[in-house]
């Protein structure tokens, strides 16, 4: 049973279902990733909504990121509360927190990862230089970003001509921190510092890195990732700005700077989407200022800037309108009023046949109904997560979900949610939780509620099928059902209902025991191949894309095979929408750009650099062809050419099917080499 809370104990007073199932002992935590299940949080990272300034309590200090612009619609933000004792395990964490958060009296708040003591500086200075930087040697005509995990930052492709690190600024997030710094936490290390510890400790780059606390045993956001061979940010770095024969592309000149942030290992680890906003937008903030610092070191108005961000997960609104999404509009579209030459790419995404994403229409929902199946593979060790979502539009005052366990298992375990506002549950959005219980243990979280007070969002939450994670309980291994019934208010005409599963794969370097659980079409339970154009089902490959990628402003890039100029088989895609004369048509969020991903149906992915200097490996995803745009868009900037000058323009007779315009955008970017080094067998293939 989950227990009651007073109003002031009720952490989803600000907050939604993800936070609410995450902090709380009784429901999720005791399976949530590393940073919150050992407990208790004293620093915790958030964002609040809206305009407002957050301000000091006698019990939380706040402190605020640097930032591009003051007072931002979506204001990211880190608190420590002094009044949890860190060596106190008999508590509710849901409960501090949510007293933390009334005690800031705000409009809306999002919970997001905590941080490790070790991290928090004694003493920030918003707005001061960092340490030991000194600007870059000649005036960048382009700077490149990159936000990543595992940024080999002392790597020979990042060195100009002389042998000085082109890496102007590199911010490790979840890095031990310094007595005082300019960041509110993590490390700051700047390209002074880089050549610094390369004088000091040669070509031992693992030494260099342990000196600069990028390896670090005690902290498991940042842990001995930089000891393995290969990482996904060395792949990405490499590809979109390094100079090294394992990336095989023409150099970028000595006046391309680079700006890095690498992102806690928990970023990698959960794919659920929780918790990361925070964390991925300081990023993006931060890159944004330190670019403005390098222009005002020379005098200069804004300097051409493009990011590499290839990252994502599966679920969420996809119609560019959740908080994150909201705040990188805002940046993209502030900063091109004075500098055009802005731009931040991101991949499409890598689950086009992973059957994780169904489009229902009205036509499929004949009698005001829809069942639909999700099957949980045995030995999942990490928890399960599905969103429906409803046209925004929606009034579903009679509408009711019900979910049914796989067969062979207790009756018991179906359980309804009506999709409406719980009276009992006062401020914030309106929403409603139901817990789903086994043996009188929680083992998911059915919730309901109007994102943003705009959109209905239908949530289910499971803990792991795998046994033996310490908390006696663990979800039945099958094919749970989920019906739709819509009651006296069926489906509008034109209306339509996305259910998208949250990404729950393996990254291959954290070793996390994650399942993907998938979706299945109850009326065609064998589903034909998903790249292969067809008549749409309601299970379907299409709209498939990167959920956190759908700002209107965000260079979305799918991937491609280079031999057949075909798009790579698990590339994401757009929705397609069919209207009431079956014509299909593609939504607004189309890739912008196709690049390549794969080099061949038996050379797939590209290569790139591993973590150590003469070190390679190959990289298999759309993260590798966003990578590669962001490198010829790179290029473009320095020449002084616009964006997508050289890129191939697609159907210029007019635009294909619905199906290949969703994989491809109107562009082709073109190959960033032709032929590759040569790769020993020994070296991985790392998915992405």
């Amino acid at each position: 049973m989950f227990p009651n809370r007073h109003d002031h104990e009720r952490i989803d007073k600000y907050t939604g279902p993800y936070e609410r199932w995450i902090f709380s002992q009784d429901l999720g935590r005791p399976f949530a990733f590393p940073a919150i299940r050992k407990g208790p949080s004293t620093h915790i990272t958030a964002l609040m909504e809206g305009d407002g300034m957050l301000t000091m309590l006698d019990d939380l200090e706040i402190r605020i990121p640097p930032l591009w612009k003051d007072n931002p619609d979506v204001t990211p933000f880190v608190m420590w509360n002094k009044s949890v004792d860190p060596e106190e395990t008999d508590h509710h964490e849901d409960v501090e927190l949510a007293k933390c958060l009334h005690g800031l009296n705000g409009t809306r708040y999002r919970l997001n990862m905590p941080i490790d003591p070790a991290t928090w500086p004694e003493t920030y200075t918003p707005g001061a230089t960092p340490a030991e930087w000194q600007a870059p040697k000649v005036k960048p005509r382009v700077i490149i970003g990159v936000i990543d995990d595992g940024i080999p930052f002392m790597h020979r492709a990042f060195r100009d001509a002389e042998g000085d690190s082109r890496i102007s600024l590199c911010w490790l997030q979840a890095a031990r921190a310094n007595a005082s710094a300019a960041v509110p936490f993590g490390r700051e290390i700047t390209g002074h510092q880089i050549d610094t510890l390369r004088a000091e400790h040669g070509e031992s780059e693992i030494r260099a890195y342990q000196a600069a606390q990028a390896i670090d045993r005690d902290l498991p956001e940042m842990d001995t990732v930089l000891m393995h061979h290969a990482t996904h940010g060395a792949h990405i770095s490499g590809i979109a700005g390094g100079n090294d024969p394992f990336v095989g592309a023409t150099d970028l000149p000595d006046d391309a700077a680079i700006i890095a942030v690498q992102l806690p290992n928990t970023i990698a680890w959960d794919t659920s989407g929780f918790g990361k906003e925070m964390m991925m937008l300081s990023a993006i903030e931060y890159i944004f200022n330190r670019a403005r610092m390098i222009a005002k070191a020379y005098n200069s108005p804004e300097i051409p800037l493009v990011i590499d961000f290839s990252y994502g997960w599966s679920a969420n609104r996809h119609d560019g309108e959740s908080s994150f999404e909201r705040a990188v509009e805002a940046l993209i579209t502030d900063r091109r009023k004075s500098q055009p030459c802005t731009e931040l790419v991101m991949p499409t995404g890598n689950n086009f046949a992973n059957d994780m994403h169904a489009r229902i229409s009205s036509t499929d929902c004949a009698d005001r109904t829809y069942s639909i199946g999700w099957q949980l593979k045995p030995d999942d060790r990490t928890p399960s997560y599905l969103e429906i979502w409803l046209p925004p539009d929606c009034d579903p005052k009679s509408w009711t979900i019900t979910i049914k366990p796989p067969p062979g298992n207790d009756p018991a375990l179906e359980t309804s949610i009506p999709v409406s506002a719980d009276p009992l549950l006062k401020d914030g959005d309106p929403r409603r939780f139901v817990e789903l219980e086994q043996d009188g243990k929680n083992i998911g979280q059915l919730s309901a509620d109007k994102h943003l007070n705009n959109r209905w969002r239908v949530m289910l939450a499971m803990i792991p099928t795998a046994g033996g994670l310490g908390a006696e309980r663990r979800t039945p291994v099958g094919m749970w059902t989920i019906k739709i019934d819509m009651g006296a208010d069926p489906l509008a005409t034109d209306d339509h209902i996305d259910i998208w599963v949250q990404r729950d794969d393996d990254p291959t370097q954290l070793g996390t025991g994650g399942q993907q659980s998938y979706l299945v079409d109850l009326a065609r339970p064998t589903p034909p191949r998903r790249f292969e154009p067809k008549a749409l089902t309601p299970v379907r490959g299409f709209g498939c894309l990167n959920g956190i990628g759908t700002a209107p402003s965000v260079f979305r890039i799918a991937g491609y095979t280079q031999s057949t100029l075909k798009p790579s088989s698990y590339s994401g895609s757009a929705s397609i929408t069919v209207d009431a004369k079956g014509t299909e048509r593609v939504d607004a969020n189309l890739p912008a750009a196709t690049a390549v991903a794969d080099q061949g149906w038996f050379k797939p992915g590209l290569p790139s650099i591993g973590v150590l200097s003469g070190s390679g490996a190959r990289i298999i995803g759309t993260s590798a062809a966003a990578a590669t745009a962001t490198r010829l868009i790179a290029l473009n900037y320095i020449a002084g050419k616009p964006t997508c000058e050289g890129f191939e323009t697609l159907y210029q007779d007019g635009d294909p099917s619905a199906q290949t315009l969703s994989r491809t955008g109107h562009y082709r970017v073109p190959p960033v080499c032709n032929t590759a080094p040569k790769q020993s067998p020994e070296q991985p293939f790392i998915g992405v």
